[in-house]
């Protein structure tokens, strides 16, 4: 699961491309986005105007399964699974049955939780991970521990930190947090940081693919790897 303390730090932007890395290397991913009422995916994933049905179609038993999931342009083993534009209440029981049962056809099973508690109730209930989103402004931090000691309550293995969206001047300024505080203030243990780059900015909004030998997806791949238990050395430049 894709966590984070507040909205808008980057965890379906992150969830859809480090998926990308995952399945330009031969393996397959489904991004599940459960940010009910706030759709964002379909841009992102390059499936915007061919989402018909969402997860809530699919707990409510109106159809089945592939019949919600689209395949992405980015990644030809990449696909995403999308929330509904109307919030609504997620059955947590039917909800762990279908990832249960879609972890047995996808090498990777990434579910995008909002920053709100049923979403990340549900995705903590069957996760085998976290990844714990947050950039480096003081607000997103102190929300970040809170999350962490959620996931923490709910006995999620593996949480990893992904600090998103990171500008070095700030940080050598004090504008925002230093890497350091970051980590030690969520009290997860870091395994990636992402630049503030143009070209994430524009690949998210659908206006720029990202090549395989870019930056960022060189950034991706990084953390991919780094998921697998590879030891890597961070990559952010």
């Amino acid at each position: 699961m894709l966590a984070s303390g507040k909205d808008g730090v980057g965890k379906t932007t992150l969830a859809v491309f480090i998926g990308a890395a995952l399945a330009m290397s031969g393996e397959s991913v489904l991004v599940v986005e459960l940010d009910n009422g706030f759709r964002s995916i379909d841009v992102i994933s390059g499936t915007y105007g061919k989402l018909i049905y969402d997860i809530n179609d699919v707990l409510s038993g109106r159809i089945e399964p592939d019949g919600a999931i689209t395949k992405s342009p980015i990644a030809d083993k990449l696909s995403v699974m999308s929330a509904p534009f109307n919030p609504s209440m997620l059955p947590v029981e039917n909800f762990v049955r279908l990832t249960t049962a879609l972890s047995e056809e996808y090498d990777h099973l990434f579910i995008d939780a909002a920053a709100t508690t049923g979403a990340i109730v549900s995705a903590a209930s069957c996760a085998m991970r976290a990844l714990l989103v947050t950039t480096a402004d003081p607000v997103s931090v102190r929300n970040s521990k809170q999350i962490n000691d959620t996931l923490e309550e709910y006995a999620v293995p593996n949480v990893r930190l992904l600090i998103n969206r990171v500008v070095p001047s700030r940080v050598h300024s004090g504008i925002v947090s230093s890497l350091d505080f970051v980590i030690d203030s969520t009290g997860a243990q870091l395994i990636g940081v992402i630049p503030e780059l143009s070209d994430i900015a524009l690949a998210s909004s659908g206006v720029k693919e990202l090549q395989k030998d870019s930056l960022p997806m060189r950034i991706f791949s990084n953390i991919a790897e780094r998921m697998r238990g590879n030891d890597l050395p961070l990559l952010i430049k």
